[in-house]
């Protein structure tokens, strides 16, 4: 099994040149696609933790995983996001080349869409099924795509809703057929009055033509949209096609509510708990506060001598993550 593997910075000393050990962002796999005639090769990222854990994880698809330096931006993104504001994730990418490069998402002269059609089923049936298999994964699904795999992550929204939860887009290339997806977007929100979904969007203002002549039109048709149906279109500033900070956005858009921000910070822990088992419901997998945060409000509760709730937090704390020694250690200090 290869390894994408980067240099990482070395360091001058008075002794010489010390070199540092190789960083691994992820690991290639390869599937044989039967629906795409060929080899599909992916990588895969895997949480901190992974190997000690028994947990569940969600899972990003993402698009033109070729590119070693989108995926490491991505990988750093999860790394560090999962520290504070978001749920542990699986990162799977797709490298969108040979047989996987047929995902074109436009209508043909006989308006059919044989590449977006052909590369949909091979997610369902065969790279999630496969996925599911070999890792610890739960139901929940985000598909992210750029640029023309872009425009393949909104078809896939179209036609096979049921099979991801949430969509992130950078750039989505809409020049290449804007009314079929004007159209085709106007029918699936006008027919789907109960839509349960996510829909994250951005460019840049320095963008393609191709994506700034048509991205307002279909900013329009998604003010049509069922009211359960959660979309945030973004312009990003001092861009230019698929903005890097793209991930970053689209994740914080859909797991706001795991950011325990200045005001979540004074809740009673009943009410830090309430709100995370409502989370819990909304997404279908068990959602925590993070562990660095929790120590970090009764280390604050303790310095303001607020001993009470400073304990009530490191209880809390120790229950969720047995582990975690520093905590045991402040609680023994406070009880003694």
């Amino acid at each position: 099994m290869k390894k994408i593997a980067l240099l990482f910075i070395v360091c001058l000393t008075h002794a010489g040149l010390i070199a540092q050990d190789d960083v691994s962002i992820g690991h290639y796999k390869k599937i044989e696609s039967k629906i795409l005639r060929g080899e599909v090769t992916y990588l895969v990222h895997l949480p901190d933790g992974y190997e000690n854990s028994q947990k569940d994880y969600p899972v990003i698809y993402m698009m033109n995983g070729q590119s070693v330096t989108a995926f490491a931006n991505a990988s750093a993104t999860l790394d560090n996001l999962s520290n504070e504001r978001i749920p542990d994730m699986i990162l799977i990418g797709i490298s969108n080349t040979g047989v996987a490069g047929r995902y074109w998402s436009c209508p043909d002269d006989s308006g059919n869409v044989k590449g977006g059609d052909s590369f949909s089923n091979f997610l369902r049936e065969e790279l999630i099924p496969e996925i599911t298999r070999d890792y610890r994964t739960n139901d929940y699904k985000i598909l992210f795509g750029q640029s023309n795999s872009g425009l393949f992550v909104i078809y896939s929204l179209l036609i096979q809703p049921d099979l991801f939860n949430a969509y992130i887009v950078a750039s989505p290339m809409f020049g290449w057929c804007p009314q079929f997806y004007l159209d085709k977007a106007k029918a699936f929100l006008s027919n789907n009055s109960s839509l349960n979904k996510k829909l994250y969007v951005s460019y840049g203002d320095l963008d393609y033509i191709e994506v700034l002549r048509h991205i307002n039109d279909f900013k329009e048709v998604l003010k049509q949209s069922p009211s359960g149906f959660m979309w945030n279109l973004e312009l990003v500033e001092n861009a230019g096609h698929v903005p890097f900070v793209t991930l970053n956005n689209g994740l914080l858009n859909f797991f706001s509510g795991c950011t325990i921000n200045s005001e979540r910070r004074k809740l009673k822990i009943s009410e830090i708990k309430s709100h995370f088992e409502k989370l819990s419901m909304e997404y279908g997998f068990p959602v925590i506060p993070k562990a660095g945060v929790l120590f970090d409000m009764a280390i604050d509760s303790k310095n303001e001598k607020e001993y009470d709730r400073a304990v009530e937090l490191f209880k809390y704390l120790i229950g969720l993550y047995p582990d975690f020694t520093a905590a045991k250690k402040e609680l023994e200090k406070l009880e003694n």
